[in-house]
């Protein structure tokens, strides 16, 4: 779907109007446009089938539903017209295994008045390999939290993450540290994908935010109505690779020196990101938070405690969500409904209760809340103060007002929820967020990445232009997703027989199995050899001497409001050198046929197949199947993929395959 952004604002208010096309038609903004503005998706999965619901509508119009089997592809042609009164789609197309996304427009009178988004599966399993990882720490950590910091490079590693450090200090310059980022990242081993910034590592300032100019602060704080003008701090700048940045301009309107903006003083010109993101990135700093009583190493050492807890199973919350729109005229909270919708069941999902008070009382996996703000308040949710004092339970938040985006200052907002008991917490609705991918078990970085480099995927939100802007930024660790699991932490391998031999001491948690893989660390692959319910498992399928790597993890289906998928924990590695006096098993060389191919169906000439696996040219997951020689891709789009085969004997031989 193409987005284009006609820009009609008054500079001197703080609220723009911005008219938004979507698919030649006019999005409507108005009044309580936070929960109509969005089509609610709940989906339910059966075999092969998948069924989209929301809650029935009285409108004369129609909805236009969309379907894409990549989440960069375009989305093309309506996949279905509905009428007015219907509330459901039986999506019969979708092989389980494989997840699509969807998109539902709502059509009054020619124009869309909502629009909802679904990453929808059926027992949908994610890579085992998460990517490589840049610890980027605050120097003033590395010895008092250096057992702290070394549990989280265990977790991220058992977690499936190949993990790297680097230290940075608080005076550096933020050019300085990034030249060091673009070293790291061409000459790690493993591609670097994420970023988590830990501590007051320099933060990075950029924008020419003006009502003089053609991008106006966020907030909509221009000169003479707050002034909140100037460069804001960006930690895009790292996390963007490629992008030029510049410091030629002038700009010192803004009420704080923070803000204001000379040439060549370290703070960049660009207000919307100069190129796409090649990295996810997310960051937790809490220098600066005198409300908490408690220094900021205390209180990192704190999170990163909780972070601990959480990732383990150790700290398990409800899943529902809680909404408090105190801008009923605005459409901040869109960014709850629509993301909530994805998480949880609709009944799950409360929008009449007080932030602040419920979640003393009672925990929630996510929330929203949104009001009139300053640095360190918002108007019908609280203040900083009101985190540091009492125990809100969420473990997510997106928060949405005045200034509070602008995070480094003193005992600011935004950051103030992971003095406690948050995790992650971002800006929600300046711009729309896209985290609805964390439904099918992708990390919260992954959905950061992807509202930070929106320009045409989905629908901004239409305020103050604020869609792609350098602001856009995660309080948190971006590695966190919606469901952890506990960890296998004492595994045994031995080798006889010609054949390995795997067992390892039970974990208490919510899950139904434990995967267990050979793994080539070398190449970060995994190879699965099945889910056992016992704590052994004899893998007599390894024929060649050499030595091997194992892990075991638990693993769940997870049932969430957008289907299923099977969720991953944790584990150690462990290495064995395996002897097999057979030694002589084989396999064919690799045939696939019919390639090129136009239904999507291919047969795989070859012997003891264990596990298949089709991938786009850029690596991501199209579909798997086990100990078979027939692969249906039929409802993947023309296009060139590439087939991997993973052989009994722990070797592989890849295809490039052509659909057309």
């Amino acid at each position: 779907m193409f987005l284009n952004i006609i820009k009609s604002m008054n500079k001197n208010i703080k609220i723009a109007l911005i008219t938004i096309l979507c698919i030649g038609y006019q999005i409507v903004l108005q009044a309580q446009v936070a929960k109509t503005q969005v089509v609610m998706l709940n989906v339910s999965v059966q075999n092969n089938s998948i069924k989209l619901s929301w809650p029935a509508a009285t409108f004369s119009g129609s909805y236009q539903l969309y379907r894409r089997n990549n989440l960069s592809a375009a989305w093309g042609n309506p996949i279905a017209i509905l009428t007015s009164n219907t509330n459901s789609y039986d999506d019969n197309t979708v092989t389980k295994g494989l997840t699509v996304e969807y998109q539902i427009a709502k059509v009054e009178s020619n124009q869309i008045t909502a629009l909802g988004y679904t990453y929808a599966g059926n027992l949908y399993m994610n890579n085992a390999y998460k990517g490589g990882i840049l610890l980027l720490i605050d120097s003033n950590y590395q010895i008092p939290l250096q057992s702290e910091l070394q549990r989280l490079q265990s977790d991220l590693t058992m977690e499936g993450w190949t993990v790297s450090n680097m230290y940075a200090g608080r005076t550096e310059s933020a050019a300085s540290v990034k030249s060091r980022i673009k070293t790291a990242v061409s000459n790690a081993r493993h591609p670097i994908t994420t970023i988590f910034i830990i501590g007051h590592v320099p933060v990075p300032y950029s924008g020419i935010y003006s009502g003089l100019t053609a991008f106006p602060p966020p907030d909509g704080h221009v000169e003479g109505s707050g002034n909140h003008t100037g460069a804001w701090c960006t930690d895009a700048f790292y996390a963007d690779l490629d992008g030029t940045w510049t410091d030629n301009e002038t700009l010192t309107t803004g009420n704080d020196p923070r803000n204001q903006n000379n040439p060549n003083d370290g703070k960049y010109d660009q207000s919307r990101l100069p190129s796409e993101l090649e990295l996810e990135i997310g960051r937790l700093d809490l220098f600066n938070m005198p409300a908490f009583a408690m220094s900021d190493t205390a209180l990192v050492r704190s999170y990163l405690d909780r972070n601990h807890a959480y990732r383990t199973q150790k700290t398990v919350y409800p899943n529902r969500a809680l909404i408090d729109n105190n801008f009923g005229g605005l459409n901040l909270a869109s960014s709850g409904y629509q993301n909530f919708s994805s998480f949880f069941l609709f009944d799950s999902i409360f929008d009449d209760r007080d932030y602040m008070t419920t979640q003393i009382d009672e925990p929630y996996l996510w929330s929203f809340g949104c009001g009139a703000g300053s640095y360190s308040t918002c108007s019908g949710i609280g203040s900083t103060a009101n985190f540091a004092t009492n125990d809100v339970k969420n473990i997510f938040t997106m928060l949405s007002g005045s200034f509070f985006g602008d995070w480094d200052v003193k005992n600011n907002f935004l950051r103030a929820p992971l003095g406690k008991n948050s995790l992650a917490s971002f800006w929600g609705g300046i711009p729309k967020w896209y985290v609805h991918t964390m439904a099918m078990g992708k990390h919260i970085g992954y959905g950061t990445r992807a509202t930070q480099n929106n320009t045409t995927n989905y629908f901004n939100g239409g305020f103050n232009n604020a869609h792609n802007l350098t602001t856009i930024a995660l309080m948190g660790d971006p590695t966190l997703m919606n469901s952890h699991l506990p960890y296998v932490t004492n595994l045994n391998v031995s080798s006889s027989n010609n054949k390995v031999y795997l067992n390892w001491d039970g974990v208490q948690g919510n899950f139904n199995g434990y995967g267990v893989y050979r793994v080539d660390t070398s190449k970060n692959e995994y190879f699965y050899l099945g889910t056992v319910m016992d704590t052994f498992m004899v893998d007599a399928q390894n024929y060649y001497t050499g030595t091997y790597i194992y892990t075991v993890r638990p693993m769940n289906e997870e049932v969430t409001g957008s289907g299923s998928y099977i969720n991953c924990g944790g584990g150690v590695f462990k290495s064995v050198n395996h002897t097999n006096s057979i030694d002589n098993i084989k396999p064919s060389a690799i045939q696939v046929y019919p390639n090129p191919n136009k239904n999507g169906i291919v047969q795989i000439a070859a012997q003891h197949i264990a596990y298949t696996e089709l991938t786009d040219i850029l690596g991501r997951n199209v579909t798997h199947i086990f100990n078979d020689n027939a692969l249906d891709f039929s409802g993947a789009p023309s296009g060139t993929y590439l087939l991997k085969v993973y052989f009994e004997n722990g070797t592989n031989s890849v295809v490039k395959l052509q659909k057309i």
